[in-house]
């Protein structure tokens, strides 16, 4: 079950919640009659704690299992994409194409992805973010999303969001249980997935490997050239172990380690073919040791990972990153009703350059000591409250907090309602490529602060159906972006990363609803809006975006499902022309359908993306793919 978010206007506050109120009314006389009761869905990204969806206060938009495999042909950044709030760069384009993204407005420097609840960033990037190109959707089992600034609990990077992307690990009490899984589709694409897993009373284990190769398409536009250019694509390996031990009833002990590997062709600029070739890796090794008692457990994630990339071009260029992370917390049970949570956080993080930076001239680290309290009553009321001080090396320390109550409650005998809002601070420092870059770099940069607020309701008609609404405001102090510089005749000269306003305001709204008709049938939509008082510093992003979702399971072991995204024009600065030009709005119409046999342990899927082969320009001067097909086979043992 996902979910979503919009606001309700202060004028009008009184009559829309009436209105509102009214139609489930209506609603819920359909439905069968039902105690009050909470949802299933836990989510564990805005507090930390494992809560029901229904008593946290943020905003929260969760894809479990069923949700993710309802996307043959898709990517990672594909079904980000089509979360509310959420505008991905790149990911219609050819398949290594670079991908940036944009939450409620915000860059990728303000959105923190998270791998099994810690930070996986390569600190040589611009904006020192993960990179979602080398992860296989198949290895994914869960996604939450986390809008709205929440840096008392993952520090600098959450100032607009936060990606927790959780990766299947052993689930079966079987010595040994898998999942084979394989596709093929467009463009020469293929995709093969093996998974292992067991379990016994001590000892749990799951291996996991994946192979991704596309022929692809070319990747910029060949609009302007009199002859075709060649194909861009992608080759992609994954390997990745999971270990855990249980030494007693208390104490825990898991391992882990992947290794990632990409090879993608890419072209020179927009209109410009080459052959040009990044090659990427990854490797990381993680220790998660904990101790539980009765109150409460003590644990320790670490985490280690290096990032190597090459550019093979007209302009070589090679990068090296190094990322240490250590979480230490401990989650306590109070008082009945009051859980805490403190830890420290130490992160490091470093980049080479050959010929201009090394590990050891480039790099800092940032200690935190943080806390973060949940407090629930039986009237409905709870309030989670947080704060963090960020010490960065290079930086002054900064205090930062949020506090976030909701009340939930009973409407009728079947319908409950839940009032949300939150006010937080955020704090983002610059990334080592935008102090140091030797071409870029800015050494006089300061950090980016934020001051967020939301507003937002919820309600529930039993577990069929759900309504979020929200409204929310984030004062910018500092955003950092790239600008470029020209001379008086217009010639352009450098460009640096700067401060680009002292002060910007962005704002917007969400809803969603999702309403499970019958065993047969279940719906659900979404829509989102963002805007700014500074139009100019706000480039490729859509003021709205709306989605419908239709899933049908018309027989036994049968899904179908139909989807439908709209995203709204885009303002974006052509470098060519030397001004501002808008790219039109597109609407794309996917289709999915899934047969289960031998008891759903054989699946037989297939998906067309693009249903409808609409045209459409996601980047300036590049391509974006059009009706494009996928089928595949998924074997449980």
């Amino acid at each position: 079950m996902n979910k979503f978010i919009v606001p309700l206007q202060s004028k009008r506050g009184k009559w829309t919640t009436a209105i509102l109120l009214s139609g489930l009314s209506l609603l819920s006389s359909n439905l069968t009659a039902q105690e009050t009761k909470e949802l299933e869905e836990v989510v564990v990204t805005g507090t930390k704690f494992e809560i029901p969806v229904e008593k946290s206060g943020k905003t929260i938009y969760k894809l479990d299992q069923s949700d993710i495999e309802k996307n043959a042909g898709k990517t990672v950044a594909d079904i980000l994409n089509e979360v509310p709030g959420i505008q991905i760069d790149g990911n219609f384009g050819a398949p290594g194409t670079n991908l940036s993204y944009f939450v409620r407005g915000a860059s990728s420097k303000n959105t923190l992805i998270l791998i099994d609840g810690l930070p996986i960033n390569d600190p040589s990037d611009i904006s020192s973010t993960f990179d979602l190109r080398l992860l296989s959707l198949s290895q994914v089992e869960s996604i939450e999303v986390l809008k709205g600034g929440l840096s008392t609990l993952y520090g600098t990077g959450a100032s607009a969001a936060v990606i927790n992307i959780k990766l299947k690990s052993a689930q079966d009490k079987q010595k040994i249980a898998g999942t084979v899984d394989f596709n093929g589709g467009s463009f020469g694409t293929y995709n093969g997935n093996l998974n292992i897993n067991g379990k016994n009373e001590k000892f749990s284990y799951m291996v996991s490997g994946n192979y991704f190769t596309s022929e692809g398409f070319t990747s910029a536009s060949e609009e302007q050239s009199a002859t075709p250019f060649g194909k861009d694509g992608m080759d992609r390996k994954n390997a990745m172990l999971k270990l855990g031990y249980d030494f007693s009833d208390r104490f825990h002990l898991d391992f882990v380690s992947a290794y990632d590997d990409m090879e993608a062709d890419y072209d020179d600029n927009t209109f410009t073919d080459a052959n040009n070739q990044q090659l990427s890796s990854q490797l990381r090794f993680g220790l998660t040791p904990s101790y539980t008692y009765a109150k409460g457990v003590i644990k320790l994630k670490s985490i280690y990972n290096q990032n190597e990339r090459e550019f093979i071009s007209s302009y070589p260029s090679e990068y090296k990153g190094r990322n240490l992370q250590l979480d230490l917390t401990q989650e306590h049970q109070i008082i009945e009703g009051l859980k805490g949570l403190w830890g420290l956080n130490l992160q490091q993080f470093s980049y080479e350059q050959p010929g201009d930076l090394s590990f050891d001239s480039n790099k800092f680290t940032i200690i935190d000591p943080y806390a973060s309290l949940f407090y629930e009553t039986n009237s409905g009321f709870n309030i989670h409250a947080g704060a963090r001080v960020n010490t960065h090396s290079e930086y002054d320390a900064k205090f930062i907090y949020n506090v976030n109550p909701s009340y939930l409650f009973a409407v009728t005998q079947t319908i409950s309602m839940k009032v949300l809002a939150s006010v937080s601070t955020s704090y983002v420092t610059p990334s080592l490529y935008q102090i140091n870059s030797p071409l870029y770099g800015n050494t006089d940069l300061n950090p980016e602060e934020s001051l967020n607020y939301e507003q937002g309701v919820s309600f529930y008609v039993g577990d069929e159906f759900t309504l979020n609404l929200v409204h929310f405001t984030r004062d910018e102090s500092e955003p950092i972006d790239f600008v470029s510089i020209y001379d008086d005749e217009g010639n352009y000269i450098a460009g640096q990363y700067q401060n680009t306003a002292s002060e910007r305001r962005v704002e917007g709204f969400e809803a969603d609803f999702s309403w499970l008709v019958n065993q047969y049938f279940d719906m659900s939509a979404n829509f989102a809006h963002v805007s700014t008082d500074k139009p100019e510093t706000f480039y490729r992003i859509p003021k709205n975006k709306w989605g419908l979702a239709f899933n049908a399971r018309p027989a036994e072991n049968t899904q179908v499902s139909l989807k439908y995204n709209f995203t709204s024009k885009r303002t974006i600065y052509d470098w060519g022309y030397g001004g501002e030009l808008d790219l039109d709005s597109y609407g794309l119409v996917d289709l999915f359908v899934q047969q289960g046999f031998l008891e759903n342990k054989l699946n037989i899927y297939g998906g067309i993306n693009n249903l409808l082969d609409e045209e459409f320009t996601a980047i300036y001067g590049y391509t974006t793919r059009g009706r494009t097909f996928s089928l595949g086979a998924r074997f449980q043992f």
